[in-house]
């Protein structure tokens, strides 16, 4: 009986896959999947009503509320960055340095939103920021899918350190109810930092090659209007992870310091009333930028639960077909990486949740591996460069530009790039 459960547990598992990669409503989808698991477990003994009142459906959502206040104060971080002029200003300095070359201003500006979103988050931050960079690219005559592509990728760039991001997906994957710490992960960051921004490198030097013409600048000016901050302001971006990685300081203190670092050297301390409604007004839309992110976040984790309760009936039928060997695993999800996009079974934020929970149920390897298994994934292929990811549709909507165009320009890159960062983290972690 119990085999005929795990059996039907995966099967539900593969139309979940299906389900996802047609671009279903991954919400309700994950909401589906936690019944119909909490039902199938209840039958087949692993899982009492008690299990379902209160580990699934109660204790999950609300054993997300750190992570949620993670991720809701990098959005406002992101926020801040906007409405204080930072952003702007370093981005405006970023073209200045690159003088008439299109191909080093791409660069730099590149360079730039990465450095951003070290911290900052959230949907809101990348449209805002992308705003000021895409008038600016293409006045330079950078053709639209490598504007789309650069922006996008950069945004991904950062996220290698970007807490927000990092305890979001630690508090996704979760083995025996303990959660990943980051102890050693921030070498790791650095080294996928680099790699990932060299591709992007790469992307722009091989595109631009025949030279990009530059048309009217004029077409930028609008975007970079109002007057610059001065040099402490413009350091705001990087200082939130230089006190986590410098001075053990935590995410959200690091976060709040740099905010008022920020108000500080951008003169809002002069004014009570000014300082009062920049902070309500920031954090009340950067609320707002994750707000579907924290529902969708809130359902998986109740799929979450219910997989985890369900992790006896899925051994026995899993366990023989999980490769044993670290080096093996790293190997097939930097070959298979493409298998992460539109939400498909390699990525946390789609059907690779339950593959998460699947291996995990395993006990064959530690969350010290499986969560830089995973998070590459989510990071470099689905956050970087899935058309299912917000701001990355938004980018392909912005500059008018098909999903295959998009698609062409960055998957040779960030396909790579996935295989080569795994292949990293294999040595880093798992050797």
């Amino acid at each position: 009986m119990q085999t005929i459960i795990g059996i039907l547990l995966l099967v539900t598992y593969l139309a979940f896959i299906v389900y996802a990669a047609k671009g279903g409503n991954l919400m309700l989808g994950l909401f589906v999947m936690a019944v119909l698991w909490s039902g199938l477990g209840a039958v087949g003994g692993a899982i009492t009503w008690e299990t379902v009142n209160t580990t699934i459906f109660n204790d999950g959502p609300q054993g997300f509320g750190a992570t949620a206040v993670n991720i809701i104060f990098g959005s406002w971080f992101g926020r801040i960055l906007v409405e204080t002029g930072i952003a702007r200003t370093i981005i405006r300095k970023a073209v200045e340095l690159g003088g008439d070359k299109p191909a080093v201003t791409t660069i730099l500006l590149a360079l730039v939103t990465s450095l951003i979103f070290t911290t900052a988050y959230g949907v809101g931050a990348v449209v805002a920021i992308g705003v000021i960079v895409f008038p600016i690219l293409l006045s330079l005559g950078i053709p639209k899918p490598l504007a789309a592509a650069t922006f996008t990728m950069s945004v991904g760039c950062g996220l290698y350190f970007n807490s927000s991001l990092l305890t979001q997906a630690a508090g996704t994957m979760v083995v025996n109810d303990q959660q990943y710490g980051f102890e050693g992960w921030y070498s790791f960051a650095l080294v996928a930092f680099i790699i990932h921004f060299i591709s992007i490198v790469l992307m722009v030097l091989f595109a631009t090659r025949k030279g990009a013409k530059k048309k009217a600048w004029a077409a930028a000016s609008g975007s970079l209007e109002g007057k610059n901050v001065n040099l402490l302001a413009c350091l705001t971006p990087i200082l939130p992870v230089t006190l986590s990685v410098a001075f053990k300081v935590s995410a959200i203190p690091a976060i709040i310091i740099a905010v008022l670092w920020a108000l500080a050297w951008t003169g809002y301390f002069k004014s009570w009333g000014n300082l009062g409604e920049v902070l309500q007004k920031t954090f009340h839309d950067g609320v707002a930028d994750v707000g579907l992110v924290l529902g969708f976040l809130m359902f998986l984790q109740m799929f979450i639960k219910a997989a985890g309760a369900c992790k006896d009936l899925l051994a026995p039928i899993v366990s023989p077909i999980i490769p044993s060997n670290a080096f093996l695993i790293f190997l097939v999800f930097g070959l298979l990486s493409f298998m992460s996009l539109f939400r498909g079974p390699l990525t946390i934020w789609g059907a690779g949740a339950a593959t998460f929970a699947i291996v995990a149920a395993t006990g064959i390897y530690p969350l010290t591996v499986l969560y830089p298994l995973f998070y590459i994934q989510c990071c470099t292929v689905n956050t970087n460069v899935c058309p299912t990811q917000s701001w990355n549709l938004w980018a392909i909507g912005y500059t008018k530009i098909s999903t295959k165009e998009y698609m062409k320009q960055t998957l040779v890159y960030a396909l790579p790039c996935a295989f080569i960062l795994e292949m990293v983290a294999y040595f880093m972690f798992a050797a």
